[in-house]
């Protein structure tokens, strides 16, 4: 009968033993899977770290892109702009006759009048104001009124004119070439009146200026 309780009690412990020990296996084995969803969370976490970098980066990269793309567009319409304003000056001036420049009829004239190996001789300068412009060459002058008409100026009539204001004048535009000789003088038409450059009669030439005529 002590012997069968002895068994039995040695069972008992031995049954307890592999209680003890399934605990302790199942303990270990749930650290290890502890462990390993941990290691696996981890990892998880540093791949959504870099991938989270790697789009900020993508990120970054994107708006210098886009910003060198505004710019790149912006540089081309600003040279576009450049171009369209500097060909507006050039279409302008060639209408008008830009300072410097002669306009389509002073320049017409002046080829007629043997351009600068005629009697104009070479360009010096060309201005241009409300009452029209003038261009003056070495052997005289061309004015062109705002209706487009081409008068030549030459000599003393044209040299007083100019001196006493040119464009500015208060006999205005000539309105057509002078007209004489030494025996008689000359005279010329303008705007507000005549210019004249008369002989004394004693071999005195003077200007004479006549308003409102």
């Amino acid at each position: 009968m002590r012997i069968s309780m002895l068994k039995r009690s040695a069972a008992a412990v031995a049954a307890g033993g592999l209680l003890l020990g399934a605990a302790a296996c199942s303990d270990d084995d749930d650290s290890d899977t502890t462990s390993t969803t941990d290691a696996t969370a981890g990892a998880v976490d540093d791949l959504d770290g870099a991938d989270g970098g790697a789009d900020a980066t993508d990120g970054a990269e994107g708006g210098a892109d886009a910003t060198d793309a505004t710019d790149a567009t912006d540089g081309a319409e600003g040279g576009a702009d450049a171009t369209d304003g500097a060909e507006g000056d050039d279409a302008e001036g060639a209408g008008n006759g830009a300072d410097g420049e002669l306009s389509e009829g002073l320049a017409a004239a002046y080829e007629e009048m043997g351009g600068e190996t005629g009697e104009l001789g070479a360009l010096q300068n060309v201005e241009s104001g409300d009452a029209g412009t003038l261009a003056t060459f070495d052997n005289g002058w061309l004015t062109e009124s705002a209706d487009g008409t081409v008068t030549p100026l030459i000599g003393e009539i044209g040299n007083t004119w100019v001196t006493d204001g040119g464009l500015e004048n208060e006999l205005g535009l000539p309105t057509a070439p002078e007209t004489g000789d030494a025996a008689t003088g000359w005279q010329q038409t303008f705007e507000n009146g005549t210019l004249s450059w008369v002989n004394d009669g004693a071999g005195n030439w003077s200007a004479d200026i006549q308003p409102g005529q």
